[in-house]
C-alpha cells in the first residue's frame, strides 16, 4: 500500500468509522475521478480527502445527468478511469443508470457510506472486455 492510499484510508476510517479496501484502491489510481454531493456531511469529508490526494472532484449540482454527459462520460471514455463517489441514493441511481447504459461502465461496489447515513459510496469502472 502506498502512502497516498494509507493516508486516504486512514482519513475515511476516522471520519466514518469504516473504510473499504475497494475505495482505498480506487483512490490510489491516477485515473480515478470523484463525484460528491456537498450537501451531505459524509460527502464533504470524502471530498476534502479526495482533493488532498490530487483527485479531480466534481459536485453533483442540480442535474447529475448534465454532469454525466458534459464532464464525466467524456473524461472516463478518454482515460478508461474509475468513478468513485459519495452521493444521495437518488443521484447514485441516476448516475448508475447512465453509466451502465453507456455500455462502457459497470458498478463494482456500492454501500451505505455510514450507518444511518443518507449517502451511498460507490465505485464504477470500465467494463472488462
Amino acid at each position: 500500500m502506498d502512502r497516498r492510499t494509507f493516508l486516504m484510508t486512514g482519513a475515511w476510517l476516522s471520519a466514518t468509522g469504516c473504510a473499504w479496501p475497494w475505495m482505498a484502491r480506487a483512490a490510489s489510481a491516477h485515473t480515478t475521478v470523484a463525484v460528491v454531493d456537498a450537501s451531505l456531511v459524509d460527502a464533504r469529508a470524502f471530498s476534502v480527502d479526495a482533493s488532498r490526494g490530487a483527485m479531480p472532484v466534481f459536485e453533483t449540482g442540480d442535474d447529475i445527468s448534465m454532469l454525466w454527459y458534459t464532464t464525466l462520460a467524456p473524461r472516463l471514455a478518454a482515460t478508461r478511469g474509475l468513478l468513485i463517489g459519495v452521493t444521495r441514493a437518488s443521484d447514485h441511481f441516476v448516475l448508475g443508470q447512465l453509466a451502465l447504459r453507456s455500455g462502457r461502465m459497470v458498478e463494482h461496489a456500492r454501500q451505505p457510506y455510514a450507518t444511518g447515513s443518507a449517502a451511498v459510496a460507490f465505485l464504477m469502472g470500465p467494463r472488462e472486455t
